[in-house]
């Protein structure tokens, strides 16, 4: 072997792992993002990224053997015109290569994984009142969010609902549609034992996506709806629910808070908690209870505000922070809120 001959290994193999550690760093961003350009508006969260370093390593290596052809090796143009011609082609051809195989082989794993039935999906509302939070700080809060969690019998229909959605359009992120969303949707499937996620949010009729190239997708299905539907009103349903705790801005603020919290109400106080939502109990006028629980829902609660109270409810079948609704107890007036609806109730007993 000619020295010649060895440095051009050397400068080639050198480019080429300088090429790979640069996609893997500072140009990594710019590789991705060029290669998502030519995707169709697929869920790009876990797209391989090997591609992106495969695109660095290559473009860098013929790179380098055209400049060693001219700085080291001094070749003529006129005279080796093919070796010129064909590395040029190389150097077009190789990057439309990877990017092919990259596209091929991300849409299969993306339609592999969605063609499964989800193994969980949360939802969480992003309505105004759908959550109750206490200040732990100037720029911090901690509390309760309403969320949505299935189990086994419906995982099959939600997972066949999203795979039917139609595409209806697909837009930059600049020309958004939906404002404001209803709720999100966290969707957790598992294929070939790796783990696989997709979020979508919903509003004003059109399930949105934000999917490859920075673009966002929207979808309708009138079923998928009704199921959404169908869950939310089974969630207003206090029978659904089979665990409960309380909350409030002192415990929330306590230092050992993370202990208090673990404690959840006995079943006899859960059942005293379901038999307070009786029709007799119901407030129907805009009482100072209820104008207080309302502001609660509206901001967070101060941190010196004690009086109002929080109190978890788990989903039946549902592991902890998955499948949560909630109540506010307002002790001042004995004003319990639930679902939207007010109740004249005495509940310090339980939140004491």
């Amino acid at each position: 072997m000619t020295k010649i001959l060895r440095d051009k290994i050397i400068t080639l193999l050198g480019a080429g792992f300088l090429g790979y550690y640069l996609s893997i760093s500072l140009f990594h961003s710019f590789i991705r993002n060029n290669l998502v350009k030519i995707l169709p508006p697929i869920n790009d969260r876990h797209l391989p990224e090997i591609y992106v370093n495969i695109m660095g390593a290559v473009t860098l290596a013929i790179f380098a053997y055209l400049l060693f052809n001219v700085v080291r090796e001094k070749r003529s143009f006129k005279l080796y015109k093919k070796s010129y011609l064909a590395a040029i082609s190389l150097l077009i051809i190789a990057p439309l290569v990877i990017a092919g195989i990259f596209r091929v082989q991300a849409v299969s794993w993306v339609q592999k994984a969605e063609g499964t039935a989800p193994k969980e999906i949360t939802i969480r509302t992003d309505r105004e009142g759908d959550s109750l939070m206490f200040a732990a700080g100037t720029s911090s809060a901690s509390g309760v969010a309403k969320s949505i969690f299935f189990t086994e019998p419906l995982l099959n229909d939600f997972g066949k609902g999203i795979r039917e959605m139609k595409l209806k359009q697909v837009v930059s992120s600049e020309e958004q549609r939906v404002d404001s969303s209803d709720l999100t949707m966290w969707i957790r499937y598992e294929i070939d034992g790796k783990w696989y996620s997709k979020i979508l949010s919903y509003g004003q009729g059109l399930f949105e996506e934000h999917v490859a190239g920075g673009r966002i997708a929207y979808y309708t299905n009138p079923v998928l709806e009704n199921l959404l539907k169908k869950e939310f009103e089974e969630s207003a349903d206090i029978n659904n629910y089979d665990r409960a705790r309380v909350i409030n801005s002192v415990t929330i603020n306590r230092k050992n808070g993370a202990e208090e919290k673990k404690r959840f109400l006995t079943p006899e106080d859960f059942q005293i908690l379901v038999n307070s939502l009786r029709p007799q109990n119901l407030i129907h006028q805009d009482t100072e209870g209820v104008k207080g629980i309302k502001e609660a829902l509206k901001e967070w609660v101060p941190q010196e505000e004690t009086t109002i109270y929080g109190i978890e409810l788990w989903q039946k079948g549902s592991d902890e922070n998955m499948g949560q609704n909630f109540m506010v107890y307002d002790k001042r007036t004995q004003t319990l809120m639930f679902e939207g609806a007010y109740y004249q109730v005495d509940l310090d007993d339980i939140v004491a």
